[in-house]
């Protein structure tokens, strides 16, 4: 037996494997012997016809007993040859073989690569962080009075913003109406087309009008109007219309929401909004150094891991939605390969600057996470004593004194324009 190995990628390698044609006959004969004992021939007894006779009918299928018999037995002793470890089952792209000839089969395979983390000092990072602002207070103060909003029904003019009822007629060719369908909106703010909403602005509950929903270039977005209404005129007819009344923000409107007053209000929504920032801003930040990473030390995973991981990462949704997984798969890709690429990044790297996790590193890590948590340390500690006893609490200890050492000769950038963002 003779191979050749060739580098196709990082990831891939081909394999020629070459058995010289005595041997291939030879492993070829063996096999239709022990195929002519299952094919029964006209004039003869099971199993005892010529083989001239079984090839002769069954030839085509005989080699292709022969290949499956045997190729894979080739591939084997030929990896054994080889300082290759493929991460899955060799694929045979290519076979030639006539009888008396040599026979040449090629397989591809995938190995992991070889990572080498070499760029990871002196790192310039795209990271702003996110600095509270007084006016996220009012947002999400503003938030909560939509939520305890109360509608208020109008009789005056529909004006944009406005929640509108109607009864939607289908018309048939005479213009009568044939079938009819309720549906609620915001004015100006749905689905249906410009001039629908012109018509809605400034009508009345009670009138009554024919408009088209969408026009002829426009997808239907509403279940019920197929493709084939686009264009279509329908009757609409306002059954009522409303707006919001938000409450007023004064202590009764705190209390509703279990505080003492709107200054109270104020100062919790902003101690949560910045201990929520401080983390948004502990994940960005974690994010960017690994983007940065991948970007300075490249290379490639095997294109089945990244299917695999993506497929395992879409199940739950799969599942939980009653969708195919497979049409999902391509959704969890790119995530898939970047958490992939982030944790072979950082396995590497933990051996090259050597990580280990002291006993006083373990212990300010759960004061921290104590402190974040807003929690006594003793009791922290014997409430989480089966995580901080985990592999994983040991991994992100490793993780982040691996990240405080990058972020000591680390320089923060402007992050890049929203295009090249995107």
């Amino acid at each position: 037996m003779k191979h050749e190995l060739k580098e196709i990628s990082q990831t891939i390698r081909e394999l020629k494997i070459t058995i010289d044609a005595n041997g291939a006959l030879a492993d070829y004969k063996r096999v239709l012997n022990e195929f002519k004992k299952y094919v029964a021939i006209p004039g003869f007894r099971k199993g005892k016809a010529p083989v001239s006779k079984v090839e002769k009918m069954y030839g085509e299928h005989a080699i292709e007993q022969f290949y499956n018999d045997k190729l894979n037995d080739y591939y084997k002793s030929a990896l054994d040859e080889i300082d290759e470890n493929p991460i899955n089952a060799g694929e045979a792209t290519n076979i030639e073989w006539e009888k008396g000839k040599d026979l040449v089969a090629t397989f591809r395979f995938e190995v992991m690569p070889k990572i080498e983390v070499k760029n990871y000092n002196n790192l310039e990072i795209p990271f702003e962080e996110t600095k509270f602002e007084e006016k996220m207070i009012d947002e999400t103060i503003q938030d909560f009075r939509e939520k305890m909003a109360t509608e208020k029904e109008i009789e005056d003019k529909i004006e944009e913003g406005h929640t509108v009822k109607a009864t939607i007629g289908f018309l048939d060719e005479e213009g009568n109406i044939s079938k009819e369908i309720n549906r609620e909106f915001i004015a100006s703010d749905n689905v249906y087309c410009k001039s629908f909403n012109n018509k809605i602005i400034g009508s009345k509950v009670g009138d009554d009008f024919t408009s088209i929903l969408f026009t002829k270039s426009e997808t239907t977005n509403d279940e019920e109007i197929g493709e084939k209404f686009r264009g279509a005129d329908f009757n609409v007819k306002i059954d009522s219309a409303s707006e919001k009344e938000l409450p007023e923000l004064n202590d009764e409107f705190a209390k509703d929401l279990e505080y003492d007053s709107v200054a109270q209000l104020r100062e919790t929504i902003e101690t949560e909004l910045k201990k929520k920032l401080e983390q948004e801003n502990r994940e960005q930040l974690h994010n960017a150094i690994v983007s940065k990473l991948i970007k300075e030390n490249p290379f490639e995973l095997p294109a089945s891991l990244i299917d695999k991981y993506a497929e395992d990462m879409a199940k739950p949704y799969a599942e939980a939605y009653k969708m195919d997984v497979e049409k999902l798969i391509p959704m969890y890709k790119s995530l898939a390969e970047f958490n992939m690429k982030s944790h072979y990044l950082i396995e590497e790297l933990k051996k090259v600057e050597n990580i280990n996790i002291t006993d006083e590193d373990k212990e300010a890590l759960i004061a921290e996470d104590a402190k974040n948590a807003n929690m006594d340390l003793e009791k922290f500690k014997e409430v989480n004593k089966s995580q901080i006893e985990s592999k994983d609490f040991k991994y992100i200890a490793e993780e982040k004194k691996l990240f405080d050492l990058i972020k000591k000769t680390a320089k923060y950038v402007a992050l890049p324009e929203k295009e090249e963002t995107e």
